[in-house]
């Protein structure tokens, strides 16, 4: 019941939110007319940025594996890397695409120490990036989020979370360089999550070549993620600097990114409609379409992976069920 409650909850959430924002008909009559009438143009350039983001993200984990000795091929890693992230996008369900590659990983006899490390770094990697970038761009343009009391709040809060968030990092580093972190009390919040980034910074600064080439494809993959919902814009008629899309981008993938909903599924709607509403005036049913759009285009490179499936399901079958 407890491994399920959290799913019950994100759905009650997602699902709530959802009929709430398409409640009345005229504002889902003017949401499918906006969807129909998108730029096709614009739709295949953020299907193809998309792509390029999630093969950077398998190109990233590939470094990691390496630097943890665990020998795949590139077509496993692709391969891997693409299932996980059906998983993650496209099935409900308590296992998330981190778990399903943790789980063939050690079906196929590698250590499983090794393998969750592999996917540990890979997400240290990206979240590093997140904080890096989401400060340059809100920082960048801060005056002008500031102008709408919502949006300023969002802001305010997301600037909480970054600094928190850094902070967290920094104290775990800390302790990990002077090997105090088995020394927290039982009791201590993130005891075991720091324990385990014990082993992942110990990695990155002794393969620094490595690492930075990492850190430098999260930072594309990032820029990726928020061109692909650019595009998504333009092709539904919401035409804005680009600078200024990005500015509020950190604000709507960490708010939406919070485990609340399903991938964020209603909130990320929701933030769109408010925040494009305040500081472009854009009307609600573009809004939510330019939500739904960007979240589709990288929605549909989890169809490889669902292609790619056959021949690892009975392998994670069975190391499920052990």
């Amino acid at each position: 019941m407890r491994k399920w409650l959290p799913l019950f909850v994100q759905s009650l959430v997602s699902v709530a939110l959802l009929v709430w924002i398409f409640w009345e008909e005229d504002f889902r009559m003017r949401t499918w007319q906006v969807l129909t009438a998108g730029h096709l143009g614009w739709l295949t350039a953020g299907l193809l940025v998309a792509g390029v983001g999630n093969f950077l993200g398998a190109v990233r984990w590939g470094i990691f594996l390496r630097m943890l000795r665990i020998p795949l091929t590139p077509w496993e890693v692709f391969r891997l890397s693409f299932v996980g992230l059906f998983f993650n996008n496209l099935l409900i369900g308590a296992v998330g695409g981190d778990a399903i590659k943790v789980i063939w990983l050690v079906a196929k006899g590698h250590q499983r120490t090794a393998a969750l490390l592999s996917v540990i770094m890979d997400r240290m990697s990206g979240f590093g990036a997140l904080i890096l970038c989401s400060l340059v761009f809100m920082l960048w343009r801060l005056d002008w989020l500031m102008q709408s009391p919502v949006v300023g709040g969002l802001m305010k809060a997301v600037f909480l979370y970054l600094f928190a968030a850094a902070g967290l990092m920094a104290f775990s580093f800390i302790m990990s360089a002077r090997g105090l972190t088995h020394r927290l009390p039982a009791g201590f919040p993130g005891r075991k999550l720091i324990i385990e980034f014990t082993e992942a910074y110990f990695r990155f600064v002794s393969s620094w070549r490595q690492t930075l080439l990492a850190s430098l494809l999260s930072v594309v993959m990032l820029l990726a993620y928020f061109l692909t919902f650019y595009c998504s814009a333009r092709a539904f008629g919401l035409e804005v600097p680009m600078g200024e899309f990005f500015a509020f981008m950190p604000a709507v993938d960490i708010i939406s990114a919070l485990p609340i909903s399903l991938g964020g599924l209603g909130i990320r709607e929701q933030l769109f409609a408010t925040v494009l509403g305040e500081l472009w005036k854009a009307p609600a049913a573009q809004a939510v379409s330019i939500s739904l759009g960007g979240a589709s285009l990288g929605l549909l490179w989890g169809l490889f992976g669902l292609a790619l499936l056959p021949g690892y399901h009975q392998a994670a079958a069975r190391e499920i069920r052990a």
